[in-house]
Parts: C-alpha cells; sequence; structure tokens
C-alpha cells in the first residue's frame, strides 16, 4: 500500500471562515451574497446548516429564504477570505509540502515514501487538522483524502464531509469509488454524460470497468487513457498548462446601469487586468468585450494590437470597440472584458513603431503600480474609468475557481 498523495478540500470555506471570524454566526445558517439588500442576486456560498435545508452556491436569494427561514446573510469579504488562505496555506506548508494550491479551497502535497504507509499518512493529515483547529480555530474544517495518486486523493476528501479524513488504497479499488455518481467526478461534464450514455456508462461501476480503448473513444483523446489509468490509482504525468486569457466580468450595480456608467466600469476591469498583465510579466494582443443589456441582450465584440500590456493603447481599443455598441437597447446590466493570446515577456518582441513601445509611458504605469500596491487599487489611475473608481460596487476584487487575487496586485 501507498498512499502517496494529501489532498485538503476546505468545507463551505467563505462561509466557514465568516463563522469563524463573527461569534453570532456559529450553528446558524450563511448564506454569503455580492451584496445585501439586493434579492436578484445569488448565494456565492453557504453554510452546511444552510446547505441541509437546500441551499447552495448558486441559490437567488428570494429562494433561499424560502427554503431556509432565518438564514443570515453575509455580504462577501474577499480580502479576509485571501488573508485566511494565506495563513492556513503557511501552517500547512510548515508540516508537508504543498505541491500546489489549485483554488482558494483545495491544495495538495506528495508523501516522501517513508510517509506513504496508512498508519503514518493518516497522522499527517491528523496533524494538519490539529494545527489547523489551534492556530485558524475550529469553526473551518478540512477533509482530507489520502490516495496513491492525485485524482483519487480529491475523491476520496468529498467522501467524507465536514471535516472527514479518508484513504481510497488499491485494495479498496475499485469499491470504494461505486459511492459517487459520473457527474461527481473531474473531467465528466454534460456533454460527457452524454457521449458515456451512448455508449451505455451511466454508473461508476460500469467507468471502472470499462476498457481502456473504449475510454479513449469516447473522450476521442489520450484524456481517456488518463481517466483509465486515474482510476486504478496510477500516476500520471500531469499534462503541462499555460494561461492563454485573462479577464474580469461584473454585474452592474443600479448606480452605473448606464451607458456611460457601464464604459467607466470596463475600462476599470481594464485597467486592473493590465496590472495583472504586469505583474505577470505578460502581453495581450487581442481584446474581447461582453455586455449585457437588460439582462437578456448579449453585445460582444473583438478587436486585435501588436501584443502589449499598455493601458492606453488597450484604453483606445476599448473606446473603438465601444463605439460600436448597438443604439435604442435597454439599459447595460453586465459588462466583461477578456485579454487573450497571452505571451510571456521571455517570448515577448517588442515592436518597432513607437506608438506601441512607449518607454516613458510604461515607466509611468510602473510608478503606479507600485503606488496602487502600497496604498490599494483605487489610489492612480486613468480618467476614463473614474466614474466607476469611485463606486466601491463597481468591479471588486474576486476570487474565482482558478485564480486567487494578489491583495497586492489587485487589492482594493
Amino acid at each position: 500500500m501507498s498512499l502517496r498523495y494529501l489532498f485538503i478540500d476546505f468545507d463551505s470555506f467563505f462561509a466557514s471562515v465568516e463563522q469563524q471570524f463573527q461569534r453570532h454566526l456559529r450553528g446558524k445558517p450563511v448564506g454569503i451574497v455580492p451584496s445585501l439588500g439586493v434579492d436578484t442576486t445569488c448565494c456565492l456560498a453557504a453554510s452546511y446548516e444552510a446547505k441541509a435545508r437546500g441551499v447552495k452556491t448558486g441559490t437567488p436569494v428570494r429562494e433561499a429564504r424560502y427554503l431556509c427561514p432565518g438564514i443570515q446573510f453575509v455580504q462577501t469579504n474577499n480580502t479576509r477570505y485571501i488573508q485566511t488562505h494565506k495563513k492556513i496555506h503557511q501552517i500547512i506548508h510548515e508540516i508537508i509540502y504543498v505541491d500546489a494550491v489549485l483554488s482558494i479551497d483545495e491544495m495538495f502535497g506528495r508523501l516522501p515514501p517513508h510517509w506513504q504507509p496508512p498508519e503514518v499518512a493518516r497522522a499527517k493529515a491528523l496533524e494538519i487538522k490539529a494545527a489547523l483547529k489551534a492556530q485558524i480555530g475550529p469553526y473551518i474544517g478540512a477533509s482530507i483524502g489520502l490516495a496513491p495518486n492525485r485524482f483519487l486523493a480529491k475523491l476520496a476528501s468529498k467522501l467524507e464531509k465536514p471535516d472527514g479524513l479518508t484513504t481510497l488504497d488499491f485494495d479498496e479499488l475499485p469499491d470504494k469509488l461505486y459511492r459517487f455518481e459520473l457527474e461527481d467526478i473531474t473531467g465528466i461534464g454534460r456533454r460527457m454524460q452524454e457521449r458515456l450514455r451512448i455508449a451505455r456508462i451511466t454508473t461508476m461501476e460500469q467507468l471502472c470497468d470499462a476498457p481502456r480503448h473504449t475510454l479513449h473513444r469516447i473522450w476521442r483523446s489520450v484524456d481517456g487513457d488518463r481517466m483509465w489509468y486515474a482510476l486504478r490509482g496510477i500516476e500520471m504525468p500531469l499534462a503541462k498548462t499555460t494561461r492563454k486569457s485573462l479577464g474580469h466580468s461584473h454585474v452592474l450595480p443600479p448606480r452605473l446601469r448606464s451607458f456611460h456608467g457601464a464604459h467607466a466600469t470596463l475600462h476599470r476591469m481594464l485597467q486592473k487586468a493590465c496590472r495583472r498583465l504586469r505583474a505577470m510579466d505578460s502581453f495581450a494582443d487581442r481584446l474581447h468585450v461582453q455586455v449585457t443589456f437588460g439582462f437578456e441582450f448579449g453585445w460582444q465584440a473583438e478587436a486585435q494590437c501588436f501584443a502589449t500590456q499598455d493601458n492606453v493603447t488597450l484604453g483606445r481599443l476599448l473606446n473603438d470597440l465601444w463605439a460600436q455598441h448597438p443604439e435604442d437597447l435597454p439599459e447595460p446590466t453586465k459588462v466583461g472584458i477578456t485579454f487573450t493570446h497571452l505571451v510571456h515577456a521571455d517570448s515577448h518582441t517588442p515592436s518597432l513603431f513607437a506608438e506601441d513601445n512607449d518607454p516613458r509611458r510604461m515607466q509611468l504605469q510602473h510608478a503606479m503600480d507600485t503606488i496602487n500596491k502600497a496604498h490599494g487599487g483605487r489610489s492612480l489611475y486613468y480618467a476614463d474609468a473614474l466614474e466607476a473608481q469611485r463606486s466601491t460596487e463597481a468591479a471588486p476584487m474576486r476570487i474565482s475557481f482558478n485564480h486567487i487575487p494578489d491583495l497586492e496586485v489587485e487589492g482594493e
């Protein structure tokens, strides 16, 4: 037996952090929402007490009130969640080496050979749990999975929630996997479920019994072979991935639901994205703009330029695209910008034209980044974003599944 991977999944992380910091929320149903007093929004997270009544991520506020009378809504506090995550990461890293942070509530580490026997691996997991309770508090639970590969360790962490500790070793395979539904498996979305159904695979038992060549055919790539090996606890080299896009989107607060307010918010998001580009030492050559009008009509446009990280160049591109938006539509309600075709500075060839490569302007923007890093992201900005910069509700810092904001770069 060899439990090579330890996977940690924090239970209802946002809600648990609020219960740890706010005593009056402990033991009560809690819903985390983007803004208080707005019934049209949805829960970003829910405590286990709320989940027991049917409230989950994405449940509308009105429905949450119906399902769970007495639920207490708390406005999201991303700075608190990121700071708590960083402290948790540091505590765990002092016990085992954290190989990767996958999201704000998921991370894993590989155990050295002398820690892989089940009794030793479990002892390390219990040591992590004890350290978190002592140094963070008892209300932020961690469910830990131990398995021969990362894929199974992640599944194991889901078997006993909240605050569980589960193994999935070779002698427990595949029987222990039968407790899962196909939709519980990473890599099996709705389209893949349909392909599997056509191949007459509708249960985990059938998936585990399927030959490798069958899964290759269903997945139409080597990913099917990877799934076959992963289900058997065999460790496969991770496919190398590179970031290909970067963006922000935001539902506009009522005060900014005008064409001028939407334009200013787009510029605020663009300037934040440019700061991230420069922090990553990367360049982008395409800008994609998306706007929803009246929650119904969607409009989008795209433009290309020489690869840059310059606010001015990309801001002019945004203005050109914005001038193309349709007239006589309802008020804009949601906006988004995306940079694509990212390239790192190591592979970037500077433009020969001065207007694409103004060193003084870039020196200015790096100086602005330094000041914003020290004093907050609203300290210095270009005037196009003025109206949105004045509103704390406009394009605030967000935590996504695959991106934990750097408070120094993206902090408010």
